[in-house]
Formats: C-alpha cells, sequence, structure tokens
C-alpha cells in the first residue's frame, strides 16, 4: 500500500507546484503580454494607413457588423484621423485560415480606396499559409477600389476584385479575402449611414 500512497503524494505535490508556479507567472506577466498585444495592433494600424496621424476607435459598432454574417469577423473599427479630419478607417479583422485564427488590419480611405492590408497574426503552416503575410500576395490589396466582392483566383487576375492566391494556400488567400471584404463591406454600410444622418 506505501508503494501506491508515497508516490501518488509526491506526484500531486509536484502537479500543486507547477500549476501555482504557471499560475502565478502568468498573472505576472499578463499585463506586458496585453501591452505588446496593443503595440502590434497600434504599429498594424500605422503600417495600413500610414498617412493617419493618430487613431480613435469607433464605439457602437455592433449593430452594423450584426446586420451581415459575413461582416461578423470586424472585432473593431478605428477612424483615421490627420489634422484633426477623418481620412479614412482601420478595421481589425480576425477569419478562420487552415491552421487557426488569422487576425488582419485592413485600411481603407474615405473613397472606399484600401490603403493598406497588414496580417497581425496567424497560425498558418511555415513555408506555405505563412507566405500569406509576405509580397507579392499582401501588396494585391494595397491601392483598389473593389466594386464588386473579392474573389481569390489561381493566377493571372486582372481586376481589383481578382486576387491571385498563395500556391499551396489557398484556404490562407480566402480567409484573408474574407477579411478584407469584411472591412470592406463595413466601410460601406458605415459610409451609407453617415450619409443618412
Amino acid at each position: 500500500m506505501r508503494d501506491i500512497v508515497v508516490p501518488t503524494f509526491v506526484l500531486f505535490l509536484i502537479c500543486t507546484i507547477v500549476t501555482m508556479a504557471l499560475a502565478l507567472t502568468n498573472y505576472a506577466t499578463r499585463e506586458a503580454i496585453l501591452e505588446q498585444v496593443k503595440l502590434q495592433e497600434e504599429s498594424a494600424r500605422k503600417e495600413v494607413f500610414s498617412e493617419a496621424e493618430s487613431f480613435e476607435e469607433v464605439q457602437g459598432i455592433e449593430a452594423v457588423i450584426d446586420s451581415n454574417e459575413d461582416m461578423k469577423c470586424v472585432k473593431k473599427v478605428y477612424t483615421s484621423i490627420k489634422n484633426g479630419e477623418t481620412v479614412g478607417r482601420v478595421y481589425s479583422v480576425e477569419t478562420t485560415g487552415y491552421g487557426g485564427a488569422v487576425s488582419v488590419a485592413v485600411g481603407i480611405d474615405k473613397g472606399g480606396k484600401t490603403t493598406g492590408v497588414k496580417i497581425v497574426s496567424h497560425s498558418e503552416t511555415p513555408g506555405l499559409g505563412s507566405k500569406a503575410a509576405d509580397e507579392p500576395f499582401i501588396s494585391q490589396f494595397t491601392g483598389i477600389t473593389p466594386k464588386e466582392p473579392l474573389i481569390v483566383v489561381k493566377s493571372g487576375g486582372s481586376k481589383d476584385e481578382e486576387i491571385d492566391a498563395v500556391s499551396g494556400a489557398t484556404i490562407t488567400s480566402k480567409a484573408v479575402v474574407k477579411a478584407v471584404q469584411a472591412a470592406l463591406m463595413v466601410d460601406s454600410e458605415l459610409n451609407k449611414r453617415e450619409g443618412d444622418s
């Protein structure tokens, strides 16, 4: 009986100590991690809308986002400001790729033209899906003003709406296109509502 009790107690004690150490580490580093995430998101906003001097989070966008299932992946919207004037918006969007969540920042100016797209974080396969964050794929979104919904094509897209997929990473390509399309749809809806008021 003693042969079972002593090792069980020792194992229980080790597990308790490790669990407490992990909880303490999590508690001690939580603020630093949140601050790093905040800095990374701010950097992404500046990268996709470099013309803006500052950004203000738009409140109360839930009614707009919840009006369409395709727009629910938009998590936050920021007004881009230059010289005290609104010059556009930046969208924080999260879709699902092959390996999990793909977080994307999308900048759109007042005319509906994309100013930039950046993949902020992802869990895609290194060497395949991860290439979606690189050139030339990501640059296809900059400076376009699509008149129709974006679509993924295998190669040779000639219109603004046709985005060439990353070879071997169609699912990831579609996830990024979905994120940009959602941002364009929310932007269009917000512009309509501003025009109505």
